[in-house]
């Protein structure tokens, strides 16, 4: 009687414990052999751990890449460029590794290489070295030679014109960094044919606020007074960048609104410059409305516009009251005022001060009007 008791207890509990078992019912079966290696697959609550790559790897990838490129293996360097970029996916602390470690100036000797020999056969090839270059920068002066070699120049326009929106926005990036390193590449840049035209396409046809803002970047070094910005703003203004840079100020954000009102600056050195601007309903409205209101620098910009088209305006219009009389009308008058009151640089400062003296004969005309006017209420321009 007491086996039989202790039988049907201990039974019991076995049920019990078959019930409670975690494990009870899996089909372990089910379970592939790659699941199992994949510790990812079996618990997502543990993260892998990536392993960062190291200065030797990346130095026995870049001695690869060197041997390829002169051997003009294709293939070869194609796949170790991809371990590259697969570096830069994992961690910005891998990009900082890649980086550091004279892989910029690696890459620089294969686009040039490539770009020498092909830029049609090798175009795709050109594309990826850009991806990844865009984080590389600043390169040693072997890298800047070499990316800015007339053969890489040409490609890097090629690529303007002719790639897809990923690979001009790479293209222009690159530009861009190359440009703020050695700004004297705008004597080989201006004789390439077709710059001009991708440059201001990428500000017509945004692709993405980066691109804009790297374009624009380049176009103010290419415009920056020279002895060949000379000869380039008048094609600019020509290509309509005057219009697109007055619509972009309307509503662009903080740094493109700088940039642009940098170009716009540059712009309005030359005669055919502030002859477009004269034309532009909307030149003296945005110029106003950005002084204080975006940046010291976008305020900098704005006040040496003003001042250029001012000064400019009765030998290049035979009549510079309508230019005042448009600036008093959108606010110029008391914005200045402000300027001067919470202060800024002596330069500015000057050019402020001239600016109303320049408009204090007309504003009993026309009495004080509100700056704060909206950009609907303006009739735009139709080029």
């Amino acid at each position: 009687m007491t086996l039989c008791s202790w039988r049907r207890r201990r039974g019991s509990r076995g049920d019990d414990n078959e019930s409670s078992n975690p494990l009870n019912g899996k089909n372990f079966d089910s379970v592939s052999l790659d699941s199992m290696k994949d510790p990812i697959m079996l618990s997502t609550a543990i993260p892998t751990l990536v392993v960062p790559a190291t200065p030797n790897e990346v130095s026995e990838i870049c001695s690869q890449i060197v041997v390829a490129t002169h051997c003009g293996d294709h293939k070869r360097c194609k796949e170790l460029l991809g371990k590259i970029k697969a570096w830069g996916r994992e961690s910005e602390c891998n990009k900082r590794c890649v980086a550091n470690n004279g892989t910029g100036c690696v890459l620089s000797d294969m686009f040039y290489s490539f770009a020498s020999v092909s830029i049609e056969k090798h175009v795709d090839m050109l594309g990826e070295i850009l991806s990844v270059l865009t984080w590389m920068f600043p390169l040693g002066e072997e890298g800047q030679s070499k990316l800015g070699s007339p053969a890489s120049l040409n490609s890097m326009v090629w690529v303007l014109k002719n790639g897809d929106p990923s690979a001009r926005q790479n293209a222009v990036l690159v530009l861009k960094k190359l440009l703020s390193l050695n700004q004297r590449l705008v004597d080989t840049l201006s004789e390439i044919e077709g710059i001009i035209e991708a440059l201001v396409n990428i500000i017509r046809e945004p692709i993405c606020p980066k691109a804009t803002k790297s374009s624009l970047t380049s176009i103010y070094y290419m415009i920056s007074p020279s002895s060949v910005s000379v000869a380039l703003t008048p094609r600019f203004v020509e290509l309509g960048l005057v219009w697109y840079i007055t619509e972009l100020l309307v509503d662009a954000e903080k740094g493109i609104c700088e940039r642009a009102l940098g170009v716009f600056a540059h712009i309005c050195d030359c005669k055919e410059g502030r002859e477009e601007a004269y034309k532009n309903a909307l030149t003296m409205p945005v110029l106003v409305k950005k002084m204080l209101r975006i940046s010291e620098m976008a305020t900098e910009f704005a006040v040496c516009t003003l001042w250029k088209l001012f000064k400019n305006a009765k030998r290049d219009e035979d009549d510079d009251e309508n230019v005042l009389v448009e600036a008093l009308q959108a606010g110029a008058f008391q914005k200045l005022l402000v300027l001067l009151q919470v202060g800024c640089d002596e330069t500015v400062k000057e050019k402020a001060t001239e600016l109303l003296k320049l408009l204090n004969p007309y504003r009993e005309k026309l009495g004080c009007v509100d700056s704060s006017m909206d950009f609907k209420s303006i009739g735009r321009s139709i080029q």
